[in-house]
């Protein structure tokens, strides 16, 4: 079974956590801009929660452009946004079962952590976080070996 929680913030472009009295209470919003409304006193939330403090979340897996505030008794900590810079398919080689050569195709996506600098990686079911977009190449490179960029869309430097 999935998480819960993990799987309700892909519903809204911006959601707050605020981990209190052993309890994780949400606002979801359609938009910062409702959130913007919000702070400024008018009830714009797209819904509520409350969900166990034991929640496991994968913030690196969240939807492109979409904020998720993080606070702790109300006061914020931390802030998550993923922004594309790259998205590409790419082809490459691989052993099937039998020991032959196939080639299969694969398509990844490079985000830009908009509030703490690093790199994440969409690559098939796996989302990895890295310092910079040289250190995703190397990845890539070293476990897809060569490969051959198909099709490519989105790069924001």
């Amino acid at each position: 079974m999935g998480n819960m929680l993990q799987e309700i913030l892909g519903d809204f472009d911006c959601s707050v956590l605020n981990y209190s009295n052993n309890k994780i209470h949400v606002d979801h919003f359609l938009s910062e801009e409702r959130y913007g409304d919000f702070l400024k006193g008018i009830n714009c939330r797209a819904g509520q929660g409350l969900f166990d403090i034991d929640e496991k979340l994968e913030l690196n897996k969240l939807n492109n452009n979409a904020l998720v505030i993080i606070q702790k008794d109300g006061v914020e900590t931390a802030r998550y946004k993923f922004m594309p810079i790259f998205k590409a398919t790419m082809e490459y080689k691989d052993i099937d079962i039998s020991g032959k050569k196939i080639n299969k195709s694969l398509t990844f996506t490079i985000r830009k952590s908009i509030f703490g600098g690093n790199v994440n990686l969409l690559i098939e079911d796996s989302s990895l976080d890295f310092y910079n977009v040289e250190a995703v190449k190397s990845y890539i490179n070293e476990k897809f070996g060569s490969s051959k960029l198909t099709e490519w869309s989105i790069y924001n430097g």
